[in-house]
This record gives structure tokens, sequence and C-alpha cells, in this order.
């Protein structure tokens, strides 16, 4: 039986809204329909959900909503006994100037294994450099969806949102990096496959290898 319909509404996010932004994200990567435990990529990688990591996180993203204009937050929120709460949510960049696509190493939280979040990290921004150096585009880094509120058409939402907005600016090609689960929804908007990248997990304490797809809406 279906879930029941719920009513949900997309605004822009805040700095208030870092932390639980950053908590949505760790949960919805962890708990991702395609894969779980050590096979599920970000869990190997980055490490379960936890205070110091989502703080960190937080952290990044009010540096990024302060210093980078190309920067753009949407939140889906929800009511809940009175009181709102954020489902949902996308990182876009619209780059309306071509920007250099370079990765320097990051330094992790303790408990973090550094080694594959900044391995992971350069091998996909190397992937964007080579499709996307010197183009003017808009670029989804992060689309997370809290897993009881999956299926309502809040992913589409936050999708529709962001390429409206950043075709007001003129931009019309789009880039994406998509995990299985995210791979249909994109393709339902136009993304198609560039790349596909194969990360093996083993090395990490993972058991498999997990693939992650670069998609691209190109100009007509």
């Amino acid at each position: 039986m279906a879930a029941p319909r719920i009513d949900f509404k997309i605004l822009p996010a805040t700095e208030e809204d870092a932390f639980t932004l950053a908590q949505v994200e760790a949960v919805s990567n962890d708990e991702a329909n395609e894969a779980r435990g050590e096979s599920n990529l970000s869990h190997v990688i980055f490490g379960p959900p936890s205070n110091a990591r989502q703080e960190f996180r937080a952290k990044g993203l009010v540096d990024k909503m302060k210093n980078d204009t190309y920067a753009r937050n949407y939140k889906a929120v929800v009511e809940e006994d009175g009181q709102e709460k954020i489902v949902g949510w996308a990182n876009w960049f619209f780059y309306t100037e071509p920007q250099p696509i370079e990765f320097k190493d990051i330094d992790w939280p303790a408990g973090t294994n550094s080694k594959a979040c900044n391995e992971f990290i350069q091998t996909l921004t190397a992937v964007r450099a080579k499709h996307q150096t010197g183009k003017k585009f808009g670029y989804l880094q992060v689309l997370a969806t809290l897993p009881q509120y999956r299926g309502q058409g809040i992913g589409s939402s936050l999708l529709k949102v962001g390429l409206a907005e950043a075709r007001e600016l003129g931009l019309t090609e789009f880039f994406l990096e998509a995990s299985d689960d995210g791979h249909d929804l994109y393709a339902k908007f136009g993304f198609v496959d560039v790349e596909r990248v194969m990360i093996d997990l083993v090395p990490y304490g993972g058991n498999c290898e997990s693939q992650v797809r670069a998609m691209s809406i190109l100009p007509n």
C-alpha cells in the first residue's frame, strides 16, 4: 500500500539550517536503498553518521553559504506537530563563469578515514574536471531525502527548483555524480551517463566495488 502523500515546501536553506542539512545528508547516504553496511560507499568511505562529522560538514556548508557566490542550497520542509522539519535538501553550484576544478586535501575530523575520503573526492573531482573544465554549468553536488520521506516527490521538486533557477541565469549544461539510488530519477530529468567510475571499497574496509556514474545534460 502506498504511503499517504505529505505536504511539503521547497525553501532556500540558511546558515542556521547547516547542522540539520548535514544530518539529513548523512542519514540519507547511510541508509541508501541499494546498498547497506560494508557495501554502502558512503558508510565505508565517510563512516556512519556522527555528531563530529556532521559538525565538520555543517561548518563547511556555512563557509560556502557565506563565501561562495555560486552556491545555492534548497531545503524541503514539512510540518509535524506544529513545527517545521527539514526532510530533504539539495546543494547546487551555478557556475555562470568557468571556474577552476581542482582538488585540495581536506583535514578531516578525528575518527574519519582521511585517506579514503580524500582519494574518493579526488577521483570524482578529476572526472568532473575532465568533462567540465572551461565551461559554464550547473553542478548538483548533493540531493538527499530522509528515508521515511522518499517516494513523495521531494527529490524531483528539489531538482526542478534548481534547474529552473539555473536556466533563468542562462545555464544550459548540468553535471552531477549519481549513486545507484539516484540514477533513475536523474535520467527522468534528462541527465545521461557520460562516465562510470568504479570505486573499490575493499582497501577501506568494504566488501565490494561500488559504481558512481557521472551524468550530464548538454546544450541542445
